[in-house]
């Protein structure tokens, strides 16, 4: 092994990293060994190493996942700083979402005005547009966003109309853990074949129980609390469940912050 390279202990000493960080890099491929004596084993690093793990350990720090320092560390300058604001920025996001989930589990109970009204509503029989995908939830509005905008593309192309509101159904949970699936579903007249990952199918006609709310309160995680609420009035009257909950839209995310926008609707038998 060249004299020129530094030993597993003065690397160490250089980038005051721990033995077992060390392992764990080399293991990850993220800092592996610049050559490995066959006969004694030992590894020896490169001094151009000891900046790079000083990036790595400093992106740890910072929280950034493994997986995630694997596409950051070996950008130029610009490009990284980029990427690590992004990731950021997602961080921040995330822990709004959850200050916003303790804040509602610690809440003192709901006042009259948390109040869901909810009644029940026919469904007609309608052929749909679909997309559909398991993600957890830092992947969700990336999704909706990016297929309802291939559908609405696609049936525009086909020549074919929306026949009614964008529909993004829950067939199981979305969150750190669990992956749906979801759907994007948009009912249309017209002829439109299939494209890609969007597939048509007929919805059949039935029964929904639904609960309104404006932009405003379906704010996560105010939203749970309707889905709480629709499943509770299910129960009382003694309905079945017969399909999965969706989120109906019947205005833009733009609309006014106490207009009616999202319907939290769940199948009946």
């Amino acid at each position: 092994m060249s004299g020129d390279l530094l030993r597993a202990g003065e690397f160490l000493r250089r980038t005051r990293l721990s033995a077992k960080a060390l392992r764990l890099y080399a293991e990850q491929g993220l800092l592996v060994p610049d050559a490995v004596d066959p006969w004694s084993g030992y590894r020896g690093y490169a001094a151009g190493q000891v900046e790079r793990a000083r990036l790595i350990a400093a992106l740890r720090r910072a929280g950034m996942p493994l997986a995630r320092v694997r596409d950051v560390v070996d950008l130029g300058p610009r490009e990284r700083c980029a990427a690590v604001a992004r990731w950021w920025a997602g961080v921040e996001d995330d822990v709004r979402r959850r200050r916003a989930l303790v804040d509602a589990l610690t809440a003192e109970p709901a006042e009259e005005d948390d109040v869901y009204e909810v009644s029940l509503r026919a469904v007609p029989e309608r052929t749909v547009l679909t997309a559909e995908r398991r993600l957890t939830v830092d992947e969700l509005d990336g999704f909706v966003t990016g297929a309802s905008g291939e559908i609405a593309a696609h049936l525009e192309r086909s020549g074919a109309a929306p026949a009614g509101p964008l529909r993004v159904v829950y067939h199981g949970m979305v969150t750190e853990d669990g992956d749906g699936p979801v759907e994007v579903v948009r009912p249309f007249t017209g002829w439109v074949g299939p494209a890609g990952e969007l597939r048509i199918r007929l919805q059949q006609a039935g029964r929904e129980a639904v609960t309104c709310l404006s932009r405003r309160r379906a704010e996560f995680p105010g939203i749970l609390g309707a889905y709480d609420a629709v499943g509770a009035w299910v129960d009382a009257r003694g309905l079945e469940r017969a399909g999965s909950p969706a989120e109906v839209y019947p205005s833009p995310r733009d609309a006014d912050p106490d207009a009616p926008h999202v319907e939290v609707a769940w199948p009946v038998a």
